[in-house]
């Protein structure tokens, strides 16, 4: 009987829920030195571990899973990131804004270099609906738009997107296949989007520099008045602007996301860690643990896994 109890809760834990390790609420609990949950998902590979293993080498164990049984959108970002970011890039000219708001969608991946490239993600749990939608709202902001898929939606993608985007493939080697280029976006910026899409303090940046004025004027009126601003300028200037402006305001920590694992790169850019966090995150990824300590959490049923 206890056998089959181990075997039952032990059937119920999968990759799927080991992909939760890659979320903020759980890496902020490593940061804080809670590894309850990491000793679970290190129970689940328990048998593909070293006797000894680092907090470090379960995330690196379970986003190699990822790659091959439950490919999740956080999967996709980083990936992305990896190629892209660090492979055609560097974080020392260029900076990624992951969920970045436009208009009624969130962009999955925006990098910016000297100029501004959109990744809309869609990974094999994903349904396409909204995707028209979402790119056009894209190429009123960004320079460039690709559409990141796998092979299930690529036919389809391929077929509906209009000849301006690109779009990428993530092949089952974890390489991002270029199946189409984009090409540079001729629509004019929509300075209604681009205001709300941005803080004050960078709206306000980029009026002042393209308009060569000081905006000193009171909070209640400073959106309308950037906004009169920018809606003036030629929309090629304000995309330059707009890039450099969120180049420096939006700036990678460069020593913090280097001093992870790449399974954690794009973990390292989006999560909102404070810098305590920060700190204890890259010395608690060093932390040693046998699996004499996984066998404590065999025993958790399925209220364990939220």
């Amino acid at each position: 009987m206890a056998d089959a109890t181990v075997h039952e809760a032990q059937r119920v834990f999968t990759t799927r829920d080991a992909a939760r390790l890659f979320s903020s609420k759980r890496l902020t609990e490593v940061a804080s030195g809670n590894f309850d949950f990491l000793l679970k998902v290190a129970t689940h590979y328990r048998g593909e571990l070293r006797e000894e293993f680092t907090a470090a080498e379960v995330f690196e164990r379970s986003y190699s899973a990822l790659s091959k049984e439950y490919r999740t959108e956080y999967f996709f970002k980083n990936i992305v990131a990896e190629r892209l970011l660090l492979g055609r890039h560097s974080l020392n000219t260029a900076t990624v804004l992951p969920e970045f708001r436009v208009g009624r969608s969130k962009a999955d991946c925006v990098i910016l270099n000297g100029s501004s490239t959109c990744y809309e993600i869609k990974s094999d749990f994903d349904n396409l609906d909204r995707l028209p939608e979402q790119l056009a709202s894209y190429k009123k902001l960004f320079d460039k738009v690709y559409v990141v898929v796998g092979q299930s939606h690529l036919s389809k993608v391929s077929r509906s997107c209009e000849r301006d985007v690109g779009i990428l493939e993530l092949t089952p080697r974890k390489n991002l296949r270029i199946i189409r280029e984009a090409t540079i976006s001729t629509e004019p910026v929509d300075i209604s989007i681009l205001m709300r899409s941005l803080r004050v303090n960078e709206y306000r940046d980029i009026a002042s520099t393209l308009s060569d004025q000081k905006i000193d004027y009171p909070n209640t009126e400073i959106f309308s008045v950037c906004e009169s601003i920018l809606q003036k300028i030629p929309s090629s200037d304000v995309r330059r602007a707009f890039c450099a402006t969120l180049k420096k305001s939006r700036k990678i920590e460069k020593e913090f996301i280097l001093s992870l694992p790449r399974s954690l790169l794009m973990a390292g850019i989006w999560f909102k860690l404070s810098t305590d966090h920060r700190r204890s995150l890259a010395e608690n990824l060093n932390k040693t643990f046998s699996k004499d300590t996984t066998c404590t959490t065999q025993y958790y049923g399925a209220n364990s896994l939220n």
